[in-house]
């Protein structure tokens, strides 16, 4: 081909073939995980054992099962690590999190950050989106959890690749290892994602809230009257049942508690918003 013609095409990184966008919008957009949006029960719908003995997989925070309908979004395949979230810390002028307890083990750079508070997961996605063009925000509960079930099948107990817990396969082994591990370390889910159970709590948008058994549309908690929000995942003690709910207070910097970005678009993302300048 006519160098100056490959030079004019080559104005167009697409016509080159490498995607659009900078390096860092690339690392983002590379990082996220298309959900197709449908409709689920959610809760803890329990399950007959071996025995013929009916049970239920979680605390009666987890029910009643309701039906929920979402729409498409995508979410961040992994935890936000320590080192994305102090590139964050730093371009907007902040201490990094943790600065007293950095010279832990558990603080490893590529494990998922802890120690921040809700206001502070929130920013970093909201600042986050900013790079690509997008709305991004934490996700709220229903779209965590219809995400760790992988298009909520009612099946698996832990958000594993095959939904069982198998220590030193697919799961941290807590007689070799008792703190978080860099994320990614075992299989995601089918879906794709990693560390949905285990590793560390994670922050969603929505405020504590009973559940009802009244079908909901992309429900959203975010200012519901409870002053505590809600967390799911399980870190590194206690269940990591992908059914688990605790409340935690957004001030909370104490815990193992770390964030997971959602884009409420959608459809899938393959470019940055060319509106974001």
């Amino acid at each position: 081909m006519n160098p100056i013609l490959l030079a004019s095409l080559c104005i167009s990184l697409s016509a080159c073939g490498t995607p659009p966008g900078t390096p860092e919008q690339r690392a983002i957009i590379d990082k996220l995980v298309f959900v197709k949006g449908g409709t689920f029960q959610m809760g803890d719908a329990g399950f007959t054992d071996e025995q013929g003995q009916f049970r239920y997989r979680a605390t009666d925070r987890a029910r009643p099962v309701h039906q929920v309908t979402l729409t498409s979004y995508s979410i961040q395949a992994f935890e936000v690590t320590f080192t994305e979230f102090d590139r964050y810390s730093n371009a907007i002028g902040e201490e990094i999190v943790g600065a007293d307890r950095r010279h832990r083990k558990s603080a490893h750079p590529d494990n998922p950050a802890k120690w921040l508070t809700w206001y502070q997961a929130r920013g970093y996605c909201q600042w986050l989106g900013e790079q690509i063009g997008y709305t991004m925000d934490l996700p709220t509960e229903a779209q965590w959890e219809y995400a760790a079930r992988s298009r909520g099948n009612p099946e698996p107990f832990y958000a594993t690749n095959n939904g069982l817990k198998e220590w030193g396969v697919n799961f941290r082994d807590p007689d070799k290892n008792k703190l978080q591990m860099p994320v990614g370390s075992w299989p995601p889910n089918p879906l794709g994602l990693y560390d949905m159970s285990g590793n560390v709590n994670e922050w969603t948008l929505d405020s504590w809230h009973g559940y009802r058994k009244k079908p909901l549309v992309d429900p959203s908690y975010e200012t519901a009257r409870s002053k505590q929000k809600v967390t799911r995942g399980g870190g590194v003690i206690g269940t990591y049942s992908l059914y688990n709910r605790r409340t935690v207070d957004p001030n909370n910097t104490g815990g193992g508690t770390g964030v997971r970005c959602a884009v409420n678009h959608p459809e899938k993302i393959t470019e940055p918003n060319k509106k974001s300048g």
